[in-house]
């Protein structure tokens, strides 16, 4: 069977292709059988809207699409070979078409995390698109909840001035790498799922797409586009703990080739521990018109706001989470997170005539944030097994705030020719972004007194004697241009080269101190070799390297603004292959990445800046797995070994004390899975897990510190009867305590079993 996924007329093309001679099938798919690669470029200015291959250069003309969803359906797979035998062009008019993939099945075949709908087979590196059927299902609605579905990640937790969503990915810290529609998303918030289609993880350096940043690997969020049907759905969620969600996706078609298409959600929940709440809400308006026309245009705006009773963990004791913590909070009535995002975007895609795309796309965001939580801790308790009800907690604060503004727009381009008798697939962008944060500090912060184990849940507020001052003001510019080619050098070989020039400047102003600025310009770069030997498989060996500059998250001080950037890399082997007649995909990865000159408390004197002496790596391979073994059977899971050590380090004694250990949030072993059964027509069951092995906090691999490792589990039951459904979900099934996020001073309890019942309508 199928998956509901795959347009008809990609089925159609790939069973045509299944059913050639072998000797056809060596034979490579036409250019109006396959989508081409976008890729980036405004390339060198924003002037390129009418830019063109010459005619003898072009690949044949194709196929005119009327698109309605933003993503096309998954193409057919290509088939490597010279001079192809060509099949008649078809002319092929979408009236309508439905949802994108991402809403009907674990598997993707496409993504834009390689800047472009790209194949996921002509990327050289490891890519995970989590679609929403998959959020939808285990009802993963925060960024943070979904990628629990990923393997290589780890979570920190609200620390060193930063909140919001703090990921690791391979190892390496993703604060400045995660992005929304390919542009990027740097503001501290917590993000909600409700307006995502997908979201992809580009593993590895990828600074020659991205710009600075990008060690570990990227996280783009896609987000919901109009789509050419007048379809509607609405949900309402309620579960333990007082949680209750209700979101709406409403889609107008507002002519042949115009959609409108709004997302809405409202969330209220309380915590398994007794205190802490989340209360936010969001709408994401878009409005598409051209929709495959030579000319097409989106422009939209997103909110996101939440008022929240912030979970600020427990510390460590003894070298370890206290688990009889888990459901125990001793904040304030006090305890505030007010946060906000609000943007507004203008989109632009030019049809060049030869097949090439122009994408150009604006971006302005502007966010607070707004933080009084509470820390707590045992005092006097020599391990876990020695707490009474009196014994003592200590109490301190943590306050915090900030407003940024970040504007970006860049242009992308992709095309293909055929130059001196090479096929070439072409990417090429140009990015200028300007990013202004100010932050602010509280003095005067009353003090939170000590209370006892047995005062569990929270005490009356305390009068609220702070001062705001403003503390700081980082502005940074950034000009970035990019190009990337991918030559057909045999009939089963292409050959990618790509390099990347971006200028990075910034100015910082103290409170005290004096002004600070700093400009960079850096050179990225990334190559990559294929091997497709036939439809539905393909090996690959890549590289790539990426840069942080000293400004990368928004501060400098006395030194770090004389500190030229840190250097990483990336190596890769891999192979991706299409199984069960193309519904089932199945990739692997043995890697290695690489920090090679990290900076560290060392002193160059004479330079009055930090050395780069330092040096760590994550070696590791990755299995996943995604889509249907059975028509009735549908799977997305993952496996992945890691070993993350520091190699060097400063000379200090703290910091030669982790040469060698395990580097923080690195945890040796990671892995999810989930599968669902539609075990009778209407009645669908699942049944996942996920967890990972222990792990040390980040910038503390010296110390005793280490939560031990976990697996919990989910269970679903499904009776959708048509245009209303019914959803029942138990997360963490048996009932787990695990630390979630790590600090070196605390931990984050993950949420302890629940239970969730949806309801849902489509209309």
């Amino acid at each position: 069977m199928t998956p509901p996924s795959l347009h008809p007329l990609t089925r159609a093309l790939r069973h045509a292709l299944r059913a050639r001679p072998a000797a056809a099938q060596a034979a490579p798919r036409p250019a109006t059988a396959r989508r081409l690669l976008p890729l980036g470029a405004l390339a060198a200015g924003f002037g390129l809207a009418g830019f063109g291959l010459p005619a003898a250069a072009q690949a044949e003309a194709p196929t005119e699409l009327a698109q309605a969803e933003p993503p096309p359906a998954a193409p057919a797979r290509p088939v490597a070979a010279a001079d192809p035998p060509r099949m008649p062009a078809v002319q092929v008019r979408a009236e309508s078409e439905g949802p994108p993939p991402s809403k009907a099945s674990y598997q993707a075949i496409t993504t834009t995390a390689g800047k472009g709908q790209q194949e996921l087979r002509d990327i050289p590196q490891s890519v995970t698109v989590i679609p929403e059927k998959l959020m939808d299902d285990r009802n993963l609605d925060t960024l943070k909840g979904a990628l629990h579905g990923a393997v290589g990640i780890a979570f920190e937790a609200g620390e060193g001035g930063a909140i919001g969503d703090l990921i690791r990915l391979r190892g390496f810290a993703t604060r400045g790498d995660i992005f929304l529609d390919g542009m990027r998303d740097i503001a501290q918030y917590n993000r909600d799922t409700f307006n995502l289609d997908r979201i992809e993880l580009l593993r590895g350096s990828a600074s020659m797409l991205y710009g600075r940043g990008s060690t570990g690997g990227i996280i783009n969020q896609a987000s919901k586009q109009p789509f050419g049907l007048t379809q509607h759905e609405a949900d309402l969620t309620i579960g333990t703990d007082d949680y209750r969600r209700v979101t709406g996706d409403f889609n107008w078609r507002l002519g042949e080739n115009a959609a409108l298409r709004l997302n809405v959600m409202k969330t209220d929940a309380d915590s398994t521990r007794n205190g802490p709440e989340t209360h936010r809400e969001g709408f994401a308006p878009t409005l598409r018109w051209g929709i495959g026309q030579r000319n097409e245009f989106s422009v939209g705006a997103y909110h996101l706001s939440y008022d929240d009773v912030p979970d600020y963990g427990f510390r460590w004791l003894n070298g370890r989470p206290v688990d009889a913590a888990a459901e125990r909070w001793y904040g304030s009535e006090s305890d505030y997170q007010k946060d906000s995002a609000n943007s507004v975007f203008f989109t632009w895609l030019h049809r060049l005539e030869g097949g090439g795309e122009i994408r150009t796309s604006f971006r302005d965001g502007r966010y607070k944030r707004d933080l009084w939580a509470t820390t707590a801790g045992l005092s006097g308790v020599a391990n876990e097994d020695a707490i009474t009800d009196a014994s003592t907690i200590n109490r301190g604060n943590q306050t915090r705030a900030a407003k940024d503004r970040h504007r970006f727009l860049q242009t992308d381009y992709s095309g293909r020719a055929n130059w001196f008798g090479l096929k070439h697939e072409l990417l090429a962008g140009a990015e200028i972004a300007h990013e202004d944060t100010t932050t602010f500090a509280y003095t005067g912060t009353p003090a939170k007194g000590a209370i006892t184990w047995a005062d569990t849940g929270g005490t009356p507020a305390v009068v609220d004697t702070r001062v705001k001052v403003r503390n700081t003001a980082f502005r940074a510019n950034t000009v970035g241009l990019y190009a990337q080619d991918t030559v057909q050098i045999a009939p089963h070989w292409k050959l990618m080269l790509g390099a990347r020039h971006d200028r990075f400047s910034a100015d910082y102003e103290r409170r005290t101190g004096g002004p600070l600025d700093r400009k960079d310009a850096m050179w990225s770069h990334r190559e990559g070799l294929l091997w497709q030997p036939d439809a539905m498989s393909s090996y690959y060996i890549s590289h790539g390297t990426s840069f942080n500059a000293s400004g990368d998250l928004y501060q400098f001080d006395d030194r770090s603004a004389n500190t030229a950037p840190e250097k990483s890399r990336n190596i890769e082997i891999g192979a991706k292959w299409d199984l069960r007649e193309g519904n089932l995909s199945l990739r692997t990865a043995l890697f290695r990445t690489e920090k090679f000159n990290e900076r560290n408390t060392d002193v160059d004197q004479a330079a009055d800046a930090y050395l780069l002496n330092g040096k760590r790596h994550t070696d590791g391979i990755e299995f996943e797995l995604a889509g249907r073994p059975h028509p009735a059977v549908e799977v997305f899971g993952g496996i992945a070994y890691m070993r993350g050590k520091i190699d060097e380090a400063g000379s200090s004694a703290s910091s030669q004390a982790t040469v060698g250990k395990d580097s923080g949030l690195t945890p040796r072993w990671t892995g999810n899975i989930f599968v669902t059964w539609a075990f009778a027509p209407k009645w669908r069951l699942g049944l996942g897990a996920d967890g990972m092995s222990d792990r040390v906090p980040a910038q503390a691999e010296a110390g005793s510190n280490r939560a031990p490792g976990y697996v919990k589990a989910d269970a679903l039951l499904e009776y959708d009867a048509g245009p209303w459904r019914t959803k029942l979900l138990i997360s963490n099934l048996t009932d787990k305590v695990y630390a979630d996020g790590l600090y070196r001073g605390f931990t984050v309890a993950g949420p302890t079993r629940s239970a969730l019942l949806t309801l849902g309508l489509k209309f």
